[in-house]
């Protein structure tokens, strides 16, 4: 039955790569892949090769070639582990030694547990005979929702028995103390779209036990290079929704108004008579469903947007489309975030970036960067 855990649990760090049983599900041998098309001559990319790096790839400045590693992709399994639903510490997972299992739990906020070594008391729920757990404690972010929680679930499908449970957050009830960047209805639209509502189990918050517990996770491990494995995106290209001949082919993501808009005022100013003489729609993505965002990324032709969370939207694009993307280095760190770069490369589209770090954006930088991504030639579909 369920109640109050008698004591805190005590942790320990464990890295999943150390023994855990697992089967091996894709293999990506090294390659090479081409580099972003340059913004504006002699364009530097010390921010861009940072970020790579983090990564395991390595940027030819010479020849503008990214020679990505081998990536190898894995489907673990524990017997009698726990996994956790709390805020901050969703999607932790804790095998049957009161180890935390590092990869899956990297999103953690670790400072709740690490000064003492213990959780905060909660919940203790009934145990489950086998379940799968894809969501990480980031879920709260649209693009960690459908390109980790919803992504992994949908691959899991494939290789675990039917009688598997697929974790999720009782949004309800999450929603009052994690408030989900994106709406009730687009996590709901979600699982249908992927078809997978009927495996569904809505966990309460506090610590689960399971008889067996399954998790996807991959070598070298950075988080974003779950995206680099061309099964994630066959199913989301499973995920029917219909045409929509009103929706723009040439749009920005525009992210005013909201409480990060990555774009100050100044720069603003620069893009809005660009958007307006090149023929770009401004787009509020917040305003949108589900299925009329991948509806209308689907069948873009070029799209400008800063760094964020819906550029998640890209796993849905055609190869060949065409994105020039506003980055530039966040919360501290020297490097670009180049997980949108890894998602383009994987589709086979024509991807530009704009550091915002290395050169002010103007009306003219930002209309001649158009001008020059409009040009370039296509890419080949990875896929």
């Amino acid at each position: 039955m369920s109640g109050k855990q008698d004591a805190l649990l005590v942790l320990h760090d464990c890295s999943a790569f150390d023994g855990i049983p697992s089967q091996p599900i894709s293999l990506m041998a090294p390659q090479a892949q081409p580099s972003p098309i340059p913004a504006y001559d002699e364009q530097p990319d010390q921010g861009f090769a940072r970020g790579l790096s983090l990564y395991g790839a390595r940027y030819g400045a010479a020849d503008k070639t990214i020679e990505t590693p081998l990536n190898q992709l894995f489907l673990f399994t524990l017997e009698n582990a726990r996994f956790v639903l709390h805020p901050g510490l969703d999607g932790m997972i804790i095998d049957q030694q009161h180890r935390m299992i590092i990869e899956p739990s990297c999103f953690c906020q670790h400072g709740m547990y690490q000064s003492n070594q213990r959780l905060p008391d909660m919940q203790e729920h009934e145990e489950q005979d086998e379940v799968f757990l894809g969501f990480d404690a980031a879920w709260r972010n649209y693009y960690h929702w459908i390109l980790y929680g919803v992504s992994k679930m949908q691959l899991a499908k494939t290789y675990l028995p039917p009688q598997t449970r697929f974790i999720v957050p009782d949004m309800p009830k999450a929603e009052a103390t994690r408030r989900p960047a994106f709406a009730p209805e687009t996590f709901e639209t979600s699982l249908r779209l992927a078809n997978i509502q009927d495996r569904i189990f809505r966990a309460s918050d506090g610590v689960h036990r399971a008889k067996k517990l399954h998790f996807l996770w991959h070598s070298p491990t950075m988080p974003e290079l779950y995206l680099n494995f061309p099964e994630p995106h066959r199913h989301f290209d499973t995920m029917a929704v219909p045409v929509r001949h009103d929706l723009p082919s040439r749009f920005y993501v525009t992210r005013e108004g909201g409480h990060d808009s990555r774009i100050s005022p100044e720069e603003q100013n620069q893009i809005d008579p660009v958007l307006e003489g090149k023929g770009f729609q401004k787009i509020y993505l917040e305003t949108l469903d589900l299925e009329t965002q991948i509806a209308l990324f689907r069948q873009a032709e070029c799209i400008l947007a800063p760094h964020g969370a819906g550029l998640a939207n890209l796993a849905f694009s055609r190869p060949g489309t065409k994105i020039l993307e506003l980055n530039r280095q966040l919360d501290g760190q020297s490097h670009l975030r180049n997980c949108f770069y890894v998602i383009a490369s994987r589709r086979g589209l024509s991807y530009m970036v704009l550091d915002l770090d290395e050169q002010a954006l103007t009306s003219e930088l930002l209309d001649g960067a158009i001008t020059r991504l409009e040009r370039a030639p296509p890419d080949s579909p990875a896929r």
